[in-house]
């Protein structure tokens, strides 16, 4: 499906949509009356059901910024599901910062957002929807007796030795790290369950323009669930600049304040680290041949992850 494929899906539905935006799982379209209309590419009838009724239960909680509100989903005759949501009015952070990529002042502020976002999120709580959603397109992990560290430990082996004969071409040691990683994270004790987005990143956190004060936080559901808020806290370091020539300062920096802010996050970094690269090394690419796959193998090849072996 394309921009037209899917311009031509809402039309049918008597809709008048203008596009918006577009990404992996999604077109995104305004229809007026402050509402717009997403048609879903990859996701089930089903799955846009349980992202409905999470945002239900997320809206409980009364966050300090708002979060995605689904009004109504459609069926279509070509079997892509159209969500019907509430538009959530502001700039995306990214926007700022790209104004003035050298202004440290800026970044400084753009990083205290961050944080500021992820905090928040981490004060919400659980919620039982979290555990019904897909993660990265695979129906929920969690079972009655499950563990946040055995749901991490099975997602990062199915994802991992679905791509195995990508992955152990480039990535040194693959087994033995694989193995390793999977049975630290078994272990994995976690203090409090909380609701986690999986992808806060600059371009997902609606802020002000005049005050960046945070106004939404957009596009749950990619690696959304129940789990150890330090898992967003170490996904919000590792995204927030990925390519850029200063992405390792900016690392580097949002380490110190969150390591300021929960002293585990600098225990459980370089594991949850790992983790997420070996669970999103193909989300783009089936057979790596994108930007995304390289970065993750530069973080299974890295001093980090080669010093989990000796944990």
């Amino acid at each position: 499906m394309n921009e037209e494929d899917a311009k031509n899906v809402l039309e049918q539905a008597d809709f008048t949509p203008q596009f918006v935006a577009s990404g992996m799982e999604s077109f995104v379209f305004d229809i007026g009356n402050n509402q717009l209309a997403k048609v879903w590419i990859v996701q089930r009838l089903e799955d846009v059901q349980r992202l409905k009724a999470f945002y239900e239960q997320l809206s409980e909680k009364k966050l300090p910024f708002a979060t995605p509100f689904i009004n109504e989903i459609l069926e279509t005759r070509t079997g892509s599901p159209i969500s019907i949501e509430q538009r959530i009015r502001g700039v995306p952070l990214q926007s700022l910062l790209q104004r003035e990529p050298e202004n440290e002042l800026l970044q400084e502020r753009g990083r205290a957002t961050v944080v500021a976002v992820v905090e928040a999120l981490s004060n919400a709580g659980d919620i039982p929807a979290a555990r019904q959603l897909a993660l990265l397109g695979t129906s929920s992990l969690w079972t009655p007796e499950a563990t946040w560290g055995i749901v991490i430990a099975r997602l990062v082996a199915l994802r991992a030795n679905r791509y195995r004969s990508v992955l152990e071409s480039v990535v040194d040691n693959f087994e033995r790290k694989l193995e390793h990683i999977v049975s630290l994270l078994k272990a994995v004790h976690t203090p409090q369950l909380g609701v986690i987005h999986g992808d806060i990143c600059t371009q997902n956190i609606l802020v002000d323009e005049e005050t960046w004060r945070p106004g939404g936080l957009l596009d749950f559901g990619f690696l959304s669930t129940s789990a150890d808020p330090l898992f967003d806290a170490v996904i919000s370091t590792l995204i927030f600049d990925m390519y850029s020539p200063h992405a390792l300062t900016q690392r580097a920096n949002l380490h110190k304040l969150y390591a300021r802010k929960w002293l585990r996050f600098a225990d459980v970094y370089p594991l949850y680290k790992a983790a997420y690269a070996l669970a999103t090394s193909n989300a783009y690419s089936e057979s790596g041949e994108d930007g995304h796959f390289r970065w993750c193998v530069d973080i299974l090849n890295d001093a980090e992850t080669r010093a989990l072996l000796r944990s």
